[in-house]
C-alpha cells in the first residue's frame, strides 16, 4: 500500500468535507508518528536512556491505532484517540521524562487548533472538552517542577529542546493551515461548481447562465459585435419519458450535451435551463453563422441511435429557436424572448427544424 492510500484511508463513502477531514487526520498522524519515532531513536541511542525510549515507541504505536480507526470508517474516534494520547504523551514527556524547562508541554497549543480544524461543526462537545483538558494540562505542566526526571538534562540541551518544539510547533502548525486552505479552496470550488452546474449534463445552469450570459451580451453591445442566442428543445421528450422511462430520457439529455459540446467553440455558454431546453449564447457570431451551427447540431442529433437493449434502439430529434443581436433587444432576456417565439414557429411547423427569429411572424 502506498502513502497516497494510506492517507485516503476511510475516506470513502464520506461526505467531500469529511473526506476532507479525515484525510488530513491520516496526514497529521503520520506526522506525529515519524516525530515519535525520531524522538526514541534520540532516546535510545544519542540519550542512551532505553527505558524511555522504549515508553516512547509504545506511544508511537499508539499513534498508528488512529490510520487504523480512520480505516474501519471510526473517525470520530480516531481524532478523540489521537488527541488524547497526544495529550498523555505530552504530560509524560513533561513530568516523568524532563522537566518543563524542555518545553514539551508546548506541544498542548496544537491541541485546540487541531480539534477545530479537524472535528465536524456538530461535534462541538469533543472540540470543547478537548480543547479545555489540553488548557488545564498545559497550566498544570507550566507549573509542576519534575524534581526527579528519568532524563537529566544540561541547561544547554534543555534549551536546545525547547527552541525545537517551538521550531516543530510552527512548522506543524503552517502546515495545518496551509493543508485547511487547500481545503476551503477545494470545498469552495467545489460549491461553485454545484451552484452553476446541472447535476446531470454538467453543462451550466439557468442561474449561472443568466448570470454569465448577461456579461457576454452586455460586452457585444459595448462593443458592438454580433452575438446570436440558440434555443433548443428536445421533441416529444414527455412520450420518451413515459413510454420508456426516466433513464433513458436522461440517457436522450446526455447524448444531446455531448453534440452541443462537439459542435459548440470554447467561448460559447451552453446551459440547460429547464428539463429539456437548451441554450447556447453565441458571442461575436451573426445569426446566419449560428444557423449553420444549429443545423450541424439538428442533424447530429437527429442521426443518434440510444440503446434501449442489443436489439432496439431510440432515436430522438429537437427544434431550434434563434434570434441575434439587434437595436431593439436591449437585454438578454428580450433575446431569449425572441429565441423562444422562433422555438414556438419551428415547432409549429413540424419540429426537427431551426428558425430564426422573424419580426414578421412575430
Amino acid at each position: 500500500m502506498n502513502l497516497k492510500n494510506i492517507i485516503n484511508l476511510g475516506t470513502s463513502r464520506q461526505s467531500f468535507s469529511s473526506a476532507n477531514r479525515t484525510r488530513t487526520m491520516n496526514i497529521i498522524g503520520l506526522i506525529t508518528v515519524v516525530i515519535s519515532l525520531l524522538y526514541s531513536i534520540n532516546y535510545i541511542f544519542f540519550l542512551e536512556n532505553h527505558t524511555v525510549g522504549f515508553i516512547n515507541l509504545i506511544f508511537t504505536v499508539a499513534y498508528l491505532f488512529t490510520i487504523a480507526f480512520s480505516a474501519t470508517h471510526h473517525p470520530k474516534l480516531a481524532k478523540i484517540w489521537f488527541f488524547s494520547v497526544l495529550m498523555v504523551h505530552l504530560l509524560i514527556c513533561s513530568n516523568v521524562y524532563v522537566t518543563n524547562a524542555s518545553g514539551f508541554h508546548l506541544y498542548f497549543f496544537l491541541v485546540p487548533t487541531g480539534v477545530f480544524l479537524l472535528f465536524e461543526l456538530r461535534e462541538r462537545v469533543e472540540q470543547v472538552s478537548l480543547s479545555l483538558i489540553a488548557l488545564v494540562l498545559f497550566f498544570y505542566c507550566e507549573n509542576t517542577f519534575n524534581t526527579e526526571p528519568l532524563i537529566v538534562l544540561t541547561e544547554q540541551m534543555n534549551h536546545m529542546l525547547y527552541q525545537s518544539v517551538v521550531f516543530v510547533t510552527m512548522l506543524e502548525v503552517i502546515f495545518v493551515l496551509y493543508i485547511f486552505a487547500k481545503q476551503i479552496d477545494k470545498n469552495e470550488q467545489q460549491l461553485i461548481l454545484q451552484a452553476t452546474t446541472d447535476s446531470l449534463t454538467r453543462l451550466a445552469n439557468r442561474h449561472y447562465f443568466f448570470e454569465e450570459g448577461k456579461v457576454l451580451f452586455e460586452n457585444a453591445v459595448d462593443n458592438k459585435l454580433p452575438f446570436t442566442l440558440m434555443l433548443l428543445d428536445l421533441d416529444f421528450f414527455k412520450k420518451i419519458n413515459d413510454q420508456y422511462g426516466h433513464l433513458v430520457g436522461d440517457k436522450c439529455l446526455i447524448e444531446v450535451t455531448s453534440t452541443i459540446k462537439a459542435l459548440c467553440r470554447e467561448h460559447d455558454l451552453c446551459a440547460r435551463i429547464g428539463g429539456e431546453e437548451f441554450v447556447v449564447a453565441m458571442p461575436n457570431t451573426s445569426l446566419a453563422d449560428a444557423q449553420k451551427v444549429a443545423e450541424r447540431m439538428r442533424k447530429h442529433i437527429e442521426d443518434c441511435k440510444i440503446s434501449l437493449s442489443e436489439a432496439h434502439q431510440l432515436t430522438c430529434t429537437a427544434s431550434f429557436g434563434l434570434a441575434d443581436k439587434t437595436q431593439c433587444a436591449t437585454e438578454l432576456k428580450d433575446l431569449l424572448i425572441r429565441a423562444d417565439k422562433a422555438l414556438y414557429v419551428a415547432k409549429e411547423n413540424g419540429r426537427n427544424c431551426v428558425k430564426p427569429y422573424c419580426e414578421q411572424a412575430a
